[in-house]
C-alpha cells in the first residue's frame, strides 16, 4: 500500500467522516447510517477451494475500509476501496470482493448450523443455511480521487460488450454488477454533507489555479486555518499535482494552518520565478560577453579567463558556457 493510500484510507476511516461519505453520495445527504452505529471489521476476506484432486486453493483479499452498521433492526456491511488510478477491471473486482463477503457469511452460518445440529433436509445439507437464514447486505463504494476523469466501465455489462445487436438476446440472461463510484470532483453542487468532508471537496474545483485556491481557503478560513494531520495529508493527496502542498510538520495545538502552508507554497513559487528570472538574465549576459569576445578575435583561453573573473565562475563553468555559446 502507498503512502497516499495509507492517507486516504487514514483519514475515510474516521467514523463520522465514513458514515458521512456513504449518506451524502449514495443518499444525497439522508442520514441512513450513522457513526455511533458503526464498527470496524476486519478487512481481510478469504475463501478456500478444494479441487477435484483434493488440492485447496486460497483467494484473499483485503478491503481498504471495512465496517459494520447496526442499528438494532438491520444489519449492513460497508466497505470501501480507494483508487487514485482508473481500474478498468473495478466491476469484476467489486463483483469478486462482495461474493467473498457472502461466500463468508454463508459458511459461518453453515458452521453454526452443523455445530448444532440444525441441518435436516438434503437442501439444507447441501447449502449450509435453512430456508428462512438471511445473509447481511454488503455495500461497497469505490472512492476514486486520481487526476483523469475516470473513463472505464462501472457495470459489468459495460465489460462483456454485450449492448451491441448480437448480443442482444443473451443480455438480460446475463446478470449484471455496478460499481458505486464516487468522484469528489464530478459531484453535484447541491450533494450535501455534514463533516468537513463538504469544504474539502468543494475546494477540488479549484485544484489547478493556486489563485483561487488561496481564496478559497482564504473565504474559509474558519476551517482551514486548524486542520487535524490526517485532513492536512488527505488534501495533499486530493490536490494531486496541481498543488504540490508541502508534508506536515509537528504540530503544536490548534492544528495545522493551511492558510500559511498555501501562502509559503505561493512565496516559494515566487521566489522560484525571481531566482530563475536572475539565472536567465545572467545566461544571456554570459552568452553576449562570449560572442562580443569571439569576434574581436580573442582565443578560448583567454575568453574562459575573462569569464572567470567577469562573472566569479570556476573554471568548468566557463568552459560550459563556451561550449554553449
Amino acid at each position: 500500500m502507498g503512502k497516499n493510500d495509507i492517507y486516504m484510507k487514514r483519514w475515510l476511516s474516521d467514523k463520522r467522516r465514513f458514515a458521512d461519505l456513504i449518506n451524502g453520495s449514495l443518499f444525497h445527504g439522508k442520514q441512513v447510517f450513522l457513526p455511533n452505529h458503526l464498527k470496524e471489521s476486519n478487512p481481510e476476506q478469504t475463501l478456500i477451494l478444494r479441487k477435484p484432486n483434493g488440492e485447496n486453493v486460497t483467494i484473499q483479499r483485503y478491503r481498504d475500509i471495512m465496517m459494520v452498521a447496526e442499528d438494532g433492526t438491520r444489519i449492513v456491511v460497508l466497505a470501501c476501496e480507494n483508487q487514485d488510478e482508473i481500474h478498468y477491471a473495478m466491476p469484476v473486482r467489486g463483483m469478486l470482493y462482495d461474493a467473498l463477503n457472502y461466500t463468508e457469511q454463508i459458511s459461518q452460518i453453515r458452521k453454526i448450523r452443523r455445530e448444532n445440529k440444525e441441518l435436516k433436509s438434503n437442501s439444507e445439507f447441501l447449502s449450509g443455511l435453512k430456508k428462512n437464514d438471511r445473509l447481511t447486505p454488503v455495500i461497497t463504494i469505490v472512492f476514486y480521487y486520481g487526476e483523469k476523469e475516470w473513463d472505464g466501465a462501472q457495470e459489468l455489462h459495460g465489460l462483456l460488450g454485450i449492448h451491441a445487436k448480437e448480443y442482444e438476446l443473451l443480455k438480460k440472461y446475463i446478470p449484471n454488477y455496478r460499481i458505486n463510484l464516487v468522484d469528489p470532483r464530478q459531484m453535484d453542487k447541491n450533494v450535501c454533507f455534514q463533516t468537513d468532508l463538504q469544504p474539502v471537496f468543494n475546494m477540488l474545483k479549484y485544484r489547478k489555479s493556486k489563485d483561487g485556491l488561496r481564496q478559497y481557503i482564504q473565504s474559509n478560513k474558519d476551517f482551514f486555518g486548524s486542520i487535524d494531520e490526517d485532513s492536512y495529508n488527505a488534501i495533499r493527496v486530493l490536490l494531486g499535482s496541481g498543488q504540490q502542498l508541502p508534508e506536515a510538520k509537528l504540530k503544536s495545538i490548534g492544528g495545522i494552518d493551511m492558510c500559511k502552508a498555501l501562502d509559503d507554497l505561493y512565496q516559494d513559487g515566487v521566489d522560484e520565478g525571481i531566482k530563475t528570472g536572475i539565472n536567465r538574465g545572467l545566461e544571456q549576459g554570459i552568452k553576449a560577453f562570449i560572442l562580443d569576445y569571439r569576434e574581436e578575435g580573442y582565443d578560448k583561453e583567454k575568453i574562459l579567463k575573462k569569464l572567470q573573473t567577469r562573472f566569479s565562475l570556476t573554471r568548468e563553468q566557463s568552459e560550459e558556457y563556451f561550449s554553449r555559446f
